[in-house]
């Protein structure tokens, strides 16, 4: 069956198609932030017109990955939205969780909530922790909100009743009001979007379910119009931030959960490409034209966290942003990308992001009004990317107009052209590969013992100097880095998270109660998978449980023993698997009761694979020449271009060298040796 991928970027929006003869074919577009369909359409229609004519254009699976949700809640874009909650909660979203991320900051900070205080309702009802009905819900005043709702234009809205993760009874029925006064509103309840605890949390997560999801919804449906205008019948398949595929009704309705989509498909990508060249653990490192992303994925797998949060009021200080309870791979992300721009901080000292170029104006190279220096311009000034390959040659960019741009900070900063550049590449490596490091020992793991997976437009160029930062001795650029994580939507596998809190002491634990839980996210799941095409005998279920000792705010994820076994053997296993992982992640155990909170499941399909063997072509795979950069010479040297597609298997070749794809282009320095393996990973070796 043949598949359509793409991405879409804040820069450029990345395509790979697989053919029914298993040819995969590669393609790139800038992107277009006022419509990112507007490049999705543009793509597959240039790649379809390329290498459609074989394919069965009816039975196409078009897969995506998207920045709509992100940039929304980014750049504060999303439509007005309304909140409900139980009457004398309405301040919640402002309260928070009365946490500080900074004890001494007595002007501490946090992002203003995306939800209007006026637009923030009170409904008259109250459920008690253990379900008792405190106060009956009052009808009129869900009426009464909804009227005020319509007045104000109100066009979605976040409902979180207290205690509604496991009694949602009272929101069912304030969403059926809303939709009785106003059959076009869109109603997000908190106990479909995040059954689980913690009232913040959970509120959170809704409004900014209940914030995008007219925007989503719209996206959903402009590009499943397109694509039937082009006799594509099947409903596009959407990757959540948990690195699994949805159906588009799913996407549109739930839209928080694909707010890391995009860096999801690369890291699922990452760990396929470490497979097929030999590593089982390796650090995805993902830099394309706004961001960079870093994650570590041991044992074959990335490791996927139970909660992110967005939007920092301080960047990279936990606490400080909008806290969302979804299923995400964990990463690191870093507003550190090519578009990424440099200027003179009040310090008189060069600063590099978090302001972007992006794909309009862009980098001062692309001569489309961009006019502020930018990571681009200084690869392509210190000889990193080539002016006429870039993007194989279809996008044309000006080496002048960089430096231009560079000469007038270079004059700020009073140094010269050349050292404005190289500061500005090695400013941003040493920002990215102390993160790395951090991010590898916050799990225990010493990033010198990983080799790096390097993907995205930028990755390949910042490899080697990062890698070497590091003490890390093996890079692997995979074939067609550019657009790896479009590559890894066509591995990922159709897969839903599903989560809801219950929670149960370890003592007396219910066998019954349990397999009711998990017979019904297994119900819901086999639902969501198969609506994607999935048989349903072919699903597999994995059961985890958060746990902790009674009395503790936080609990640790525990895969469960096997339901079948009898109750004491079962609840042993189960405190054998809690009591390893906390001691492994905190170095001691605890002589507490011990009781679960909050019950998972995975259910998915299949993985699917896009392996082949790497063609040379007859032709020499020496391109040229050009000046570049390297520091351990202390100046431009002429280095040798190489075409990754002609290179020989298996044959080494000293550097310096640049080896370029037509969406990415690798740097290799003195101290670096490559080679082409067997699969097309282009794999570079450094003393």
């Amino acid at each position: 069956m043949a598949k359509l991928a793409f991405d879409t970027g804040g820069t450029f929006t990345d395509f790979a198609l697989l053919d029914d003869t298993g040819e995969l074919h590669l393609h790139k577009v800038l992107s277009t932030p006022h419509n990112p369909a507007e490049a999705v359409v543009q793509g597959v229609t240039e790649l379809l017109d390329l290498h459609g004519g074989s394919i069965d254009i009816a039975g196409l699976q078009v897969l995506g990955a998207t920045t709509v949700v992100t940039n929304a809640v980014l750049e504060r874009k999303g439509v007005e939205t309304g909140f409900v909650t139980t009457a004398g909660f309405q301040d919640m979203l402002r309260i928070r969780n009365e946490g500080r991320y900074d004890l001494y900051d007595l002007n501490i900070k946090y992002p203003d909530p995306l939800v209007a205080r006026a637009n923030c309702h009170g409904a008259e009802e109250r459920i008690a922790a253990d379900g008792a009905v405190m106060t009956a819900l009052s009808e009129e005043s869900v009426r009464e909100i909804a009227g005020r709702l319509r007045e104000g234009g109100i066009r979605s809205v976040a409902v979180c009743l207290l205690h509604a993760y496991k009694y949602p009874q009272h929101e069912k029925r304030v969403a059926a009001l809303l939709r009785e006064e106003d059959p076009d509103i869109f109603v997000s309840l908190s106990s479909e979007v995040c059954p689980e605890m913690r009232e913040f949390d959970r509120a959170s997560t809704t409004v900014v379910n209940a914030y995008t999801r007219p925007q989503m919804a719209g996206h959903v449906a402009h590009l499943q119009r397109e694509f039937a205008e082009k006799g594509i019948d099947r409903q596009v398949l959407w990757m959540t931030s948990s690195g699994g595929l949805v159906p588009s009704r799913r996407a549109a309705e739930l839209p928080v959960r694909l707010i890391e989509s995009g860096p999801a498909a690369g890291a699922v990508a990452a760990a396929e490409f470490g497979r097929i060249a030999g590593e089982e653990s390796v650090l995805s490192f993902d830099m394309g034209g706004t961001t960079a992303k870093l994650c570590l994925i041991p044992n074959g797998e990335p490791t996927v966290g139970t909660d992110l949060e967005v939007a920092h009021y301080h960047r990279f200080r936990k606490g400080s942003g909008y806290p969302l309870k979804i299923q995400s791979i964990q990463m690191i992300e870093i507003g550190a990308g090519g578009g990424s721009i440099a200027a003179k901080n009040p310090l008189g000292l060069l600063d590099v992001g978090p302001r972007s170029a992006g794909a309009a104006p862009g980098p001062a190279a692309y001569q489309r009004g961009g006019t502020e220096p930018t990571v681009t311009d200084a690869d392509i000034l210190l000889g990193y990317m080539g002016t006429g390959s870039f993007v194989g040659g279809s996008f044309k960019v000006s080496k002048e107009a960089a430096q231009e741009a560079m000469a007038e900070l270079a004059t700020a900063l009073n140094v010269s052209v050349e050292r404005c550049a190289w500061g500005i590449h090695d400013l941003v490596n040493e920002s990215m590969s102390k993160a790395a490091a951090m991010h590898a020992t916050d799990l225990g793991v010493d990033p010198r013992s990983l080799p790096m997976v390097a993907f995205g437009g930028a990755g390949p160029v910042h490899a080697y100097g990062i890698a070497r930062k590091l003490g890390i001795r093996r890079v692997i650029c995979p074939t067609g880095a550019g657009v790896t994580s479009a590559i890894g939507l066509l591995i990922a596998p159709v897969a839903v998270d599903l989560s809801v809190s219950h929670p149960m002491a370890v003592d007396s634990w219910d066998m019954d109660a349990m397999n009711a839980i998990l017979d019904d996210l297994a119900g819901q799941g086999a639902e969501v998978v198969s609506a994607a095409g999935v048989e349903k005998a072919t699903i597999r279920n994995r059961y985890t449980v958060d746990m902790r000792h009674v009395g503790q705010g936080h609990e640790i994820t525990v895969v469960l023993p096997d339901r079948g076994l009898p109750l004491e053997d079962f609840r042993r296993q189960l405190l054998d698997n809690f009591f390893k992982l906390y001691r492994e992640l905190f170095g001691r155990t605890v002589a507490a009761p011990v009781e679960a909170i909050t019950w998972r499941l995975r259910a998915s399909g299949e993985k699917d694979q896009v392996t082949r063997p790497h063609r040379t072509e007859v032709a020499d795979a020496r391109k040229g020449s050009r000046p570049v950069y390297f520091p351990e010479i202390g100046t431009y040297t002429e280095t040798a271009v190489y075409d990754h597609y002609k290179l020989p298997v298996g044959t080494a070749v000293k550097g310096p060298a640049i080896v370029e794809q037509r969406e990415s282009t690798a740097v290799v320095g003195p101290a670096g040796t490559f080679h082409v393996d067997a699969s097309g990973n282009l794999v570079i070796n450094i003393d």
